[in-house]
């Protein structure tokens, strides 16, 4: 009797983690009340700031963008906050963390930059969380931004070995990929297409379509094994892909500027 309380005991608790880690990989973030922030933009000069994953974090994309829009005439201050690993859901949940939290974007809003670049999703798709997953939290994120009267800048989600890195992980890993790509994006690994258009019909739907701007990776690579120089490794860009996305990016936002006068130097 006491063998089967325990058994039963155990097996609550075993079926309670696995819905707990099913919950948190797949459940949509709850939408945060925003917050008052006062302005407190008091110059002339472009603010520009990016958030996102680690292809942000360390500030690797800062000095790039910097040089860039100096080349094209826009003098400009760079801020930027970056989580290794983060998938969109905590992307958009790190814009509202206490600013002690080591992750916290929020200062990010405080600022008011005049636009906000955000690379994000490589990490969503190689979990295989599904599309509709990434594009729910990538529009919450452009909806904040647009609150605080912050023009998105998102970069479509990027060309990465997301074959290669899947089939470098190990057998358990590689299987769970596998069992949720079959839950999530028809059975099909390479989801990135899929995630793009997904996300690109809810913004034509929502009606956000005008009110951001989608930076087309492909312009910066549009195929893995073609440009594998662009490439650290599977999911990270070398320093001249970096170098290649900052210049595409700056380029994106230097003819934003032409066109509405936002500040020119």
């Amino acid at each position: 009797m006491k063998k089967g309380i325990v058994f039963l005991i155990c097996l609550f608790f075993v079926v309670g983690i696995i819905s707990w880690y099913f919950f948190e990989q797949f459940s949509y973030s709850k939408k945060y009340a925003y917050f008052n922030i006062p302005n407190s933009k008091t110059d002339s000069v472009v603010t520009i700031a990016a958030i996102g994953d680690s292809w942000v974090s360390k500030h690797s994309l800062d000095s790039l963008l910097h040089y860039y829009m100096k080349e094209n005439g826009v003098s400009c201050n760079v801020i930027s906050s970056g989580h290794p690993g983060a998938k969109t859901k905590k992307i958009y949940q790190n814009l509202f963390e206490n600013k002690d939290d080591n992750f916290s974007s929020k200062f990010i809003l405080e600022a008011r930059p005049d636009f906000c670049i955000v690379v994000a999703g490589v990490n969503d798709a190689s979990s295989q969380v599904g599309a509709k997953n990434y594009s729910f939290h990538t529009t919450q994120i452009i909806k904040t931004l647009l609150h605080y009267n912050i023009k998105p800048i998102v970069v479509s989600l990027p060309e990465f070995g997301i074959v290669e890195l899947t089939n470098k992980r190990s057998f358990l890993k590689r299987l769970r990929c596998i069992v949720y790509a079959y839950l999530n994006n028809n059975n099909k690994i390479d989801n990135i297409d899929d995630y793009r258009n997904v996300f690109n019909a809810d913004l034509r739907s929502s009606g956000l379509m005008d009110s951001v701007i989608v930076v087309n990776f492909d312009k910066v690579s549009d195929d893995y094994i073609h440009h594998l120089d662009l490439y650290r490794n599977e999911s990270h860009l070398s320093e001249k892909g970096n170098q290649k996305l900052a210049k595409e990016i700056s380029n994106v936002i230097t003819n934003n500027i032409k066109r509405t006068y936002i500040h020119p130097n």
